[in-house]
C-alpha cells in the first residue's frame, strides 16, 4: 500500500483541500477543510509517527462522512509525516542520508527523514520528557531546537492561523487517551470533561497524569493555546507494526467524532 498516494488520491475529492505546508523531503502535508468556516473550528492530525501512518485511514473517513451542517468546520490533516509514513512502508530513503543509515529500522520507524520524532519537537516543557532522547533515531530525538523539523513548524503555524477550539492527534497503541498537561482550575475541569466525554464516544481510556509527556502537539495546544486538546493511542492491544486493516474498528468508532466535539463546545459555550 502507497498511504501518502491513498491520501492523496482521497483528498483530491475532497471539496476544499490544500497544503499547510512541506515535510522535510519536500511532500506536501495535504489538510481538508470540512463544514463552514464562521463558527467554531477543530484541528484534528493524524500519522504524525511513521509506523502510525494508517491512522490516516480514520481521519480520511471522518472526511468522507462529514455532513455537519451551519458555521462550524474540522480541518482535517490525515497524513503529517509523509516522508516518515513512505520509510515505513517501503524503506524508501527519498535521498535522506538519515534515512539510508537507518534503513534496516524502517518497520519501526516514528521519526520524520531528518531523525526528528514530530511529537517530541513542539515548545512544550521540550526535552524534559521521561523518554527524551538528543541524539537522531527511528523515535524521541528531540531535534536541535523546538520546531526544527519543517513538519512541526508547518502545524504550528497552520494551528496559530487556524486557533481552533479544540485539537484531537490519533496515534496508536493502547486505547487510551491522554488530555492533561499541567492545566489548573475552571480550565483543568473543562478538559476533563471534555476528555471523559469524548473518550466514552469513541470506546478509550481516559488517562490521567502528565506521564511525564513534552514537546508533543497536544502538550503545546494545552499550554500555549489555553484549548482542550487529546492524543487518542487507537488499536487497544498488540504489537508494531500494524496493517491498514487493524484500524478498521476505530475507523467505525471515530467516523463521526467531529459532529460530537461539535455538540460538546456548543453546549458548554
Amino acid at each position: 500500500m502507497d498511504i501518502v498516494e491513498t491520501v492523496r488520491t482521497e483528498l483530491r475529492a475532497a471539496a476544499d483541500t490544500f497544503s499547510i505546508g512541506k515535510s522535510e523531503r519536500g511532500n506536501d502535508i495535504l489538510c481538508a477543510h470540512c463544514g463552514g468556516h464562521g463558527g467554531r473550528q477543530i484541528i484534528i492530525t493524524a500519522g504524525i509517527h511513521a509506523r502510525e501512518c494508517y491512522t490516516a485511514f480514520v481521519a480520511l473517513r471522518q472526511i468522507r462522512d462529514y455532513n455537519i451542517r451551519g458555521d462550524d468546520g474540522a480541518y482535517i490533516i490525515p497524513l503529517v509525516n509523509p516522508d516518515g509514513a513512505r520509510f515505513f512502508e517501503s524503506g524508501d530513503a527519498q535521498g535522506s542520508e538519515i534515512l539510508g543509515a537507518y534503513a534496516g529500522e524502517y518497520r519501526k520507524w516514528k521519526a520524520n527523514a531528518s531523525g526528528v520524532d514530530l511529537n517530541c519537537n513542539f515548545d512544550a516543557n521540550w526535552g524534559m520528557g521521561a523518554l527524551n532522547k538528543r541524539y537522531v533515531g527511528a523515535s524521541d530525538y528531540i531535534g536541535a531546537y523546538p520546531f526544527c523539523a519543517a513538519e512541526s513548524m508547518a502545524l504550528k503555524l497552520f494551528t496559530e492561523r487556524v486557533m481552533p477550539s479544540a485539537t484531537v492527534s490519533y496515534h496508536c497503541m493502547g486505547g487510551e487517551l491522554y488530555w492533561e498537561f499541567f492545566q489548573r482550575g475552571a480550565a483543568r475541569r473543562r478538559d476533563e470533561a471534555f476528555a471523559a466525554a469524548v473518550a466514552r464516544k469513541i470506546g478509550v481510556k481516559k488517562v490521567d497524569g502528565h506521564l511525564d509527556s513534552a514537546g508533543g502537539y497536544k502538550d503545546w495546544c494545552v499550554q500555549r493555546l489555553g484549548i482542550p486538546a487529546v492524543t487518542v493511542e487507537l488499536i487497544k492491544s498488540g504489537s508494531h507494526p500494524f496493517c491498514a486493516a487493524d484500524f478498521a474498528p476505530d475507523v467505525e468508532a471515530n467516523a463521526d467524532l467531529p459532529a460530537f466535539i461539535f455538540d460538546l463546545l456548543n453546549e458548554r459555550s
